[in-house]
This record gives C-alpha cells, structure tokens and sequence, in this order.
C-alpha cells in the first residue's frame, strides 16, 4: 500500500470518527434539552380550549369546563395553569389524591421552567390537601415474585409503591396478578384521610386450558340454513301448484263466477240444484288438478318439516357451549362447558 493510500484511509476514518462524535453529540443534546413543546397549532388550541374552559368555570358550568381542561392539557402537556384548574376540577369533585397528583406535577413544571408563582399556588394546595388524602398499604404475601402486577383502578403500581397508595375517597378495587396464578380482587371503601392496610392472602395455583371447542353451535348454524332451505322449497311447490290450478281455469273462475274459455281444460258453472259453483274439467284438466293438489300436499308438509328443522337448529345454536375447558389447580380440578344455557 502506498503513502498516499494510507493518507487517504486516515483521512476517511477521522472523517467517520467526526461524523461519529457529531453523531453522539447531537444526541446528547436531544437528550438534555428533553420533550420539544407542542406546535403552534396545538398551542394555539390549548390556549383557546383553556379560555373556553375559565369561561365555563366562571360562570358555573364546571363539568362542562373541565373537559376542556382535559382536552387542553392534552394539546399542550406542558401547560402549568391547565394542570392547576385540573387540579382544582379534581379536588372540588372530591377527588383529593388525583387533584395533589395535578398539582405535584404542576409544582415541578412550574419549578423548571421557574414560574414562581403558579410554584407557590400548587405548593399551596398540596400543603391544604395533604391532611386530606386517604393512604392505603397493600401487604403482598411472603415470597411474592416481582412479575407481580398489582393495579388499583387504574393505576398500576410498582411493588415498592405498595407501602403509600394514595388514593379518592370512596371505594377502590384491588387486583393483585401473579404469572400462573388465579387473580385476587377485593373492593375497599375508604374515607379522607382515612389510613387502611389491605392484607393479599396467598394466591392460589390455577391454569384454564381450553380442550376442545364445541361443535353443536356450527350444527346447529347448518340446521338452521337446511331448515330454511326446506322452506324456501315448501312456498316454491305451493305457489307451482297454485298456478298450476288455476292455469286450468279461465281468469274468471277465480272470483267464482260462471266462466267457459275455449283452449282451457275446466270451466265453472253454477249448480242449479245446489245453487253453488261447481268446475267441470275434461279429462287432462282433471289430472293436471290432481298433480296440483299433490303440490299442495308436499308443500304443507315440506313447510312443517321447516318449522321443526328451523326449531331445532335454532335450539342447537342458542344452547352450545362455546367450548370446553379443564380448570385445574392444587386443592381441585374440574371440567367445565362455557356458553349459553
């Protein structure tokens, strides 16, 4: 390798190796100067829903100026005067835990971007609500894995949280899941600053497999189709046989008037003696009127047949079972069929 390619190489690799550095620095920057602020366009939202919404509280209408709240907040997440009136949405709704989060998150945005005064508001009413805020204490069992989930309403929390919950007054419902285990739920009611300790027994093993799905609902969907099938067979003879009657007669006889039409094989008449209309029909015609009646015959029964085949498919898609399963678990095992009954 000559002088010369080696000084192209170095060249090449100190070009890599600034690129790389400018490379690391401007992510670094990115990194320290942290989230960008909202756009123009999403600011200028915020802004108005937040003066739609002061308006709103202003005049009395607080549910309705809340929700604008929300939806400024979520335009501009950074909006230190919105995270306050949140807070005071929450806290004059009762909800005293949710209204000190507001604030707190309030009170560190105010710090850093060192708006002193919305600081000292939010420090304020931490300060009032504290005294206020009911706690709970969620006491895991010996032994507890730390894939454990443990949520209280919505709020997902991580083990070493479980020595503080703060939480709203009212009642809170607990779910505690372990991988491989049946979940444990309990309901608690809780008053301002009211302190409770809540003592999660030890969860019990338990997996649900599912074996086999059940085919009675797929049965009784094709019973279903074939029963109507049948129907649609049965009103298709009834309605041949029909015509095929009547297209022995002249159009008259239908309304049971005295009609004779050349070219057809039967006629009406009325019966002197009877005073009754009575048809007469020559040999064709009457065998025509006998096939028609067989129509007839095999389309009632046809049209039976669909009633009870329909019955049944629907008996048999309404009761299936969605599908079977084996519940088993240390102190018990059990099958069961889940769906409709």
């Amino acid at each position: 390798m000559t002088s010369r390619q080696n000084a192209q190489n170095a060249t090449l690799f100190e070009v890599r190796i600034g690129l790389g550095i400018c490379l690391a620095l401007g992510l670094a920057h990115v990194a320290l100067a942290g989230p960008a602020g909202p756009a123009a366009t999403d600011k200028a939202e915020a802004d108005r829903l937040f003066d739609e919404g002061r308006e709103l509280f202003t005049s009395g209408d607080r549910v309705q100026a809340c929700k604008l709240f929300e939806l400024s907040l979520r335009k501009d997440p950074r909006a230190v005067g919105t995270m306050l009136n949140l807070g005071l949405c929450r806290e004059e709704g009762g909800a005293v835990a949710s209204a000190t989060r507001f604030y707190a998150e309030a009170r560190d945005r105010a710090h850093d971007q060192k708006l002193a005064e919305h600081q000292a508001a939010a420090e304020r009413k931490l300060a009032m609500l504290a005294p206020r805020v009911p706690h709970l204490k969620i006491v895991l069992p010996p032994n507890t894995p730390p894939t454990t989930r443990v949520i209280v309403d919505d709020l997902v929390l991580a083990l070493d949280q479980l020595g503080d919950v703060s939480v709203d007054p009212g009642q809170r419902t607990i779910v505690v899941a372990v991988p491989d285990k049946l979940p444990y739920e309990t309901k608690v009611t809780i008053a301002e600053a009211e302190h409770r300790i809540v003592v999660v027994p030890e969860l019990r093993g338990g997996k649900t497999v599912v074996v086999a799905t059940s085919p009675r609902a797929l049965y009784g969907k094709l019973t279903l189709v074939g029963g109507a099938v049948i129907g649609a067979t049965a009103i298709s003879l009834g309605l041949y046989g029909v015509h095929l009657y009547w297209s022995q007669f002249p159009a008259a006889s239908r309304d049971g008037t005295d009609a004779n039409e050349p070219g057809k094989n039967c006629f009406t008449y009325t019966d002197p003696v009877r005073l009754a209309s009575q048809y007469h029909c020559n040999p064709q015609g009457a065998a025509r009127l006998r096939t028609a009646d067989r129509y007839a015959a095999a389309s009632t029964y046809l049209g039976i047949a669909s009633v009870v085949v329909m019955g049944v498919g629907a008996y048999l898609w309404y009761s299936a079972p969605n599908h079977l399963a084996l519940d088993v678990a240390p102190d018990h095992a059990g099958l069961a069929l889940a769906g409709r009954f």
